[in-house]
């Protein structure tokens, strides 16, 4: 798909007033995602391989934006449908589609996109408009409508690059709120496709708004990292090992100044990690009182401090790294033993188990080592 999209003339509209917004403030350079919004859909076409990209501004000045040097810049007009002909009849690109899309949208989809090609291509719609289904009450003059029959229409919007041009040339009224009108006026000769989208394609219109998209997006999940290694000792009997606090019989006897749970101990870093706290050895030491100590309570310190920030585990990936024991055989009672520890759904915890192939001192059977990497979400 993404070949064919750099053949494809992607229209970015950010010719607005932003008046609705701020009386002083262009919307589309408030930051959402640590970047502005124009910044934010340019680098998005970008990666998805769009060549042939025209931005509609007024008033931006072009060192506000990032990666604007290899864009085609057209002055907009006064209202959207004006700024859409200008790009049409005044761009460079040439090519059979075109796509339309209003930069007050920063969530745009790859899904969507893909699906608006296709249609477009593949089974030769002449519009391609993707809308939401209305969850609200609507109401006009005190009485309901039946929004059963509403469509929220959204953009991008696809078209015959073409059909649209001649649309416009025709069109005389100035005020058109999406393209799609125009082939909508004539439904009986054109094939129009309606594409459900399910994602959220909020417009930024209020400056609350994207205020509230930004407040929802942050720091929704965070990721940390653990790693634990103990050294081993083999034993002329069957010894027991820990494991994600399960026991488990082994050839092998670790040597820790705790219970030696490779996994606890890198899970409980891994959590740590997540919520920018220090290592397991820091609140933990390797002191009298904790010596031979139950690694879960080292694990269930990080999981207080976790839900005082009111995270729960996302996901959970684990990978274990030893001779002995070999862990396959274990497998399910020690992901049932960490879904109870960790209060989380097993389809959440991925363990993964390697041997050293019998190289360097785990390959030869002195240490055993875990790694753990956590995902955390808002509760």
């Amino acid at each position: 798909m993404t070949l064919i999209n750099s053949k494809i003339h992607f229209i970015l509209l950010a010719g607005g007033d932003s008046l609705r917004f701020s009386s002083n403030t262009n919307k589309l350079l408030a930051k959402f995602k640590n970047k502005n919004l124009l910044t934010h859909n340019i680098d998005f076409l970008k990666e998805l391989k769009f060549k042939k990209i025209t931005v509609v501004i007024n008033t931006i000045n072009k060192d506000n934006i990032s990666n604007f040097d290899d864009l085609e810049i057209i002055k907009g007009g006064k209202t959207r449908s004006e700024s859409v002909k200008n790009a049409l009849n005044k761009s460079k690109f040439k090519s059979k589609y075109v796509l339309i899309h209003d930069a007050a949208r920063p969530l745009n989809s790859q899904k969507i996109i893909n699906n608006i090609i296709k249609n477009l291509i593949e089974k030769q719609y002449d519009c391609v408009v993707p809308f939401s289904k209305c969850s609200d009450t609507v109401v006009v003059n005190h009485e309901n409508l039946d929004r059963e029959k509403l469509k929220l229409i959204k953009t991008p919007q696809g078209f015959v690059k073409n059909k649209i041009i001649y649309l416009h040339k025709r069109n005389i009224k100035n005020k058109l709120t999406d393209d799609s009108q125009l082939f909508r006026i004539e439904k009986n000769k054109y094939k129009i496709k309606y594409l459900l989208q399910n994602e959220i394609n909020l417009k930024i219109t209020y400056k609350d708004e994207l205020n509230s998209l930004n407040k929802l997006i942050r720091n929704n999940f965070l990721a940390g990292i653990g790693y634990d290694i103990h050294k081993t000792k083999k034993t002329i009997k069957n010894s027991f090992i820990k494991l994600g606090g399960v026991k488990i019989k082994s050839k092998i006897k670790v040597i820790s100044h705790s219970d030696g749970d490779v996994v606890l101990h890198a899970i409980t870093d891994s959590i740590l990690g997540a919520l920018s706290q220090r290592d397991i050895g820091t609140y933990f030491p390797n002191t009298k009182r904790n010596l031979n100590r139950n690694s879960i309570d080292f694990l269930n310190y990080s999981l207080k401090k976790m839900t005082l920030r009111k995270m729960l585990i996302n996901n959970i990936d684990i990978m274990i790294v030893s001779e002995e024991p070999k862990i396959n055989p274990h497998f399910e009672i020690i992901t049932s033993n960490l879904s109870k520890l960790l209060k989380t759904d097993k389809k959440n915890i991925t363990i993964k188990a390697t041997t050293n192939e019998k190289s360097g001192l785990i390959g030869s059977g002195h240490f055993i080592a875990c790694w753990s990497n956590v995902s955390l979400k808002v509760n």
